[in-house]
């Protein structure tokens, strides 16, 4: 597809999108996710974490689609330069969280009454190589017994991101404890 053409595709989408059409936004993701994902990348080089913002990137894309103005730009460049100060956000985001959790905070999470501390061990231990935020969302989950969907107004990300994060970090868990 010639650069004319795709720039053109772009902008019909958006013009859709702000419409709420569905098909338009699909398109819109087919036609721009591989480029996108790579801009991402170079700024996040997590790949996971990189895939996460990307996704939160297009749902900004999505709520945001009526603040677009054509005669402001490009549709690539608006798209771009959300994406690129969603991820921007994010590497932020990270520096800002506090440092990992210790063993002593796991364990009063946990809380002593369970029995859970001291029936599994290995738990601390993987909970500790896990990243930070499928951690947290774990343990505000399942020690907290928070929803998903609470968990995703708390922690300010879109149900799908947090949904990844449990999900992977599970997977981590279960492999580790495996090992």
């Amino acid at each position: 597809m010639q650069p004319e053409q795709w720039n053109r595709e772009i902008e019909a989408c958006l013009a859709q999108i702000k419409l709420r059409h569905r098909p338009a936004f699909e398109t819109l993701y087919r036609l721009t996710s591989a480029r996108l994902y790579g801009l991402t990348l170079k700024i996040i080089a997590d790949r996971e974490l990189a895939a996460d913002t990307l996704q939160e990137s297009y749902t900004k894309i999505w709520n945001n689609a009526e603040a677009y103005r054509s005669d402001l730009g490009g549709g690539w460049a608006w798209i771009c330069q959300l994406s690129r100060n969603n991820a921007i956000d994010r590497v932020r985001q990270i520096q800002r969280q506090p440092e990992q959790l210790d063993d002593s905070l796991i364990d009063q999470l946990v809380g002593d009454e369970s029995g859970l501390w001291q029936q599994h061990h290995d738990l601390s231990r993987c909970l500790q190589k896990i990243r930070e935020e499928p951690r947290a969302a774990i343990l505000s989950s399942y020690i907290h017994g928070l929803t998903h969907a609470e968990l995703s107004a708390r922690l300010q990300v879109p149900l799908g991101t947090l949904k990844s994060w449990i999900r992977r970090g599970l997977k981590e868990l279960h492999q580790c404890l495996e090992a």
